[in-house]
């Protein structure tokens, strides 16, 4: 930065002149202050006309679960490569001279570059005791990761992957985005099967990440013919690889790694590559090299041969996770370690999920998903959007809940909002304010009217009006063509597809009804019962998916025979064979019935079950 006062030029001001000035700057800058902080407490855009949003969109609040990276930056590495002067050991000389299983061939400008991530984990204090961190946290996750890449037939050496990615920490985040142990980012989860929502993101479980890896990976050899374009790829996207090698007119890696395009920046020319996926094969060649020789290396070898002692059981929707810990005797933070997935401490509102459990704990867990005692998760919440105006004080009144507890729900301690933030609202706050809402809107019937249009009024959305009228958002905005975000205006006419429509299922459902509903039915017993689906049950029969069941009255349940009802006098009596990976709450769950029924009568005195005995059921 040059000197001002060296070279301005040489003006005398008066001292009057100068006070002038100086008050003149301070006003000016008090005025920007003011602005600046006006436009923290409310922006210049208008105000939405929607305040509530679906529980399904995305709120402005941190990832809580996220933690950062332990990964060391390229240049930090440079800079203790170079200040370095350790000279290699005859074990670190041995070390580097191992062979991986994918057989990669390093040119000299890489091979200084894998050295340079060797000296520094093995010389460097941080980069030594991280190392030793990673291989800790590895004993957890390793055995099922080596099996899961065998099963694929995949090279032994990617199960080290996690080592570059993570540090095999499976609550791992970046500033890009990439959650996990295996670093997927939000669109590559979903592509390969994962769920990435509000109740579940299922990139930070570390068994369906492998599985999904695994699957990724595959697929990148299989485009690319080569793990060196296949790792690259996997740092930094397929797409943006194969247009670097298209654009290039490589073939292979090496070339590409080296290859400058057209593309300048500050006086140079700019790779294809960046430099972090130009130094990623490198630096997971380091780690290779490390791994196979700890021992000689001074690392604790990590015990990788025990068997993985953590069990999956599907659970139902609104489990309560804390209460279901605390029955099979975990600890809430060994829970929650085990299944970092969740983003509270409730299972999927509309559909069954995946937890993780030690072994010994799945009997109790199955006894109480199964039993009376269970309880559903009462700390859903829905988002409120901002609007001009707001204030904490006043969003608290609105749905009765009190400052704190918005504060703490929304991971917030300044008192300032701005338009069109949204915040959650946990779901006895919601319900009241939809219930007062409802009592200002009963003069103005919210229902459409006969001929399937309404008229939005004021403090209308797309979820009140769906709600209203038993549909889901996604259903209302198709029919009006219109985005499931869109801000909806006083007068504005919308078309209601299940006005008559539904009227009119309703009516040919219950003409050719073919099931009773009983007592603690559901939709969704109901529909795993009979291979079918919540969606599918409620369009069959005119209602909304989270309909309420009254026991007695009748459904109609697609392509069962109308001559099998739930009504009939007589129970049907079944015999079942045991066979080998069933359970009682898994055969309970199969027959629609309890595992306290089938005991009764089966007379057993414990839950104990082996393949080959015969259980009679009554359905």
């Amino acid at each position: 930065m040059k000197n001002i006062s060296s070279t301005a030029p040489d003006v005398q001001i008066s001292g009057h002149t100068a006070s002038k000035v100086f008050s003149l700057l301070c006003l000016m800058l008090a005025a920007c202050a003011l602005l600046s902080l006006s436009a923290c407490v409310t922006t210049g855009q208008k105000a939405p006309d929607t305040p509530l949003i679906s529980a399904d969109a995305p709120p402005d609040t941190p990832d809580e679960r996220a933690e950062g990276s332990e990964q060391p930056n390229e240049e930090e590495v440079a800079n203790f490569a170079q200040k370095d002067a350790m000279p290699l050991s005859p074990q670190e000389e041995q070390a580097l001279s191992t062979k991986p299983d994918l057989s990669f061939e390093l040119d000299s400008v890489e091979t200084k570059e894998m050295l340079q991530f060797f000296r520094f984990f093995t010389h460097d204090r941080r980069g030594r005791k991280s190392f030793e961190r990673w291989l800790k946290r590895s004993e957890k996750y390793m055995p099922y990761v080596q099996t899961e890449l065998a099963k694929r037939g995949l090279p032994h050496d990617l199960a080290f992957l996690p080592f570059v990615e993570s540090g095999f920490n499976p609550k791992a985040g970046s500033h890009a985005g990439a959650k996990g142990l295996w670093q997927f980012m939000p669109y590559t989860g979903k592509k390969y099967g994962l769920s990435v929502g509000w109740w579940l993101d299922e990139r930070y479980d570390p068994y369906k990440s492998t599985h999904a890896a695994a699957d990724y990976l595959t697929k990148l050899y299989s485009d690319f013919g080569d793990w060196y374009l296949a790792l690259a790829a996997y740092n930094a996207g397929e797409g943006r690889i194969m247009r670097a090698l298209k654009s290039s007119g490589c073939d292979n890696y090496f070339d590409l790694s080296k290859k400058r395009s057209n593309r300048w920046r500050r006086g140079r020319r700019l790779y294809y590559l960046p430099k972090e996926t130009r130094n990623y094969v490198p630096k997971f060649m380091a780690v290779i090299k490390i791994v196979r020789n700890l021992e000689s290396l001074g690392f604790e070898k990590p015990n990788w041969d025990r068997e993985v002692t953590v069990q999956a059981l599907e659970t139902k929707p609104k489990t309560d996770l804390r209460r279901l810990a605390s029955n099979v005797g975990m600890d809430w933070k060994a829970f929650r370690d085990m299944n970092p997935a969740y983003v509270e401490a409730g299972t999927h509102p509309e559909r069954s999920s995946t937890i993780y459990l030690p072994q010994d704990k799945i009997t109790k867990a199955q006894e109480y998903l199964a039993s009376s005692s269970f309880r559903e998760y009462t700390g859903y919440y829905a988002f409120y959007r901002v609007r001009r105006g707001d204030s904490w004080y006043r969003i608290s009144r609105r749905f009765g809940v009190s400052i704190a507890v918005l504060k703490k729900y929304n991971h917030r301690r300044s008192n300032l909002l701005r338009p069109g933030q949204s915040l959650k609202v946990p779901g006895k706050g919601l319900t009241r304010s939809m219930v007062a809402q409802n009592k200002r809107s009963s003069k103005r019937s919210s229902r459409a009217t006969s001929n399937g249009s309404y008229r939005v009024c004021k403090g209308d959305t797309l979820w009140v009006v769906a709600k209203r009228n038993g549909l889901s958002i996604g259903a209302l905005a198709r029919a009006n063509n219109l985005p499931v975000r869109a801000h909806l205006k006083v007068g504005q006419r919308l078309y209601i597809p299940s006005s008559n429509a539904a009227a009119r299922t309703r009516q040919l459902a219950q003409s050719r009804s073919n099931y009773t509903i009983r007592s603690g039915d559901s939709l969704w017993t109901i529909a795993r019962k009979h291979n079918t689906t919540v969606a599918t049950l409620a369009r069959a029969n005119g209602i909304s998916r989270r309909a309420t069941l009254r026991p007695g009255k009748s459904l109609y349940i697609p392509g069962r025979s109308a001559s099998v009802t739930a009504s009939s006098s007589k129970a049907a009596q079944k015999k079942y064979r045991v066979r080998r990976g069933d359970t009682l709450y898994a055969i309970a769950r199969r027959f629609n019935t309890t595992t306290k029924k089938i005991m009764a009568w089966n007379k057993l005195s414990s839950t104990n079950i082996r393949p080959g005995d015969s259980l009679t059921l009554y359905q």
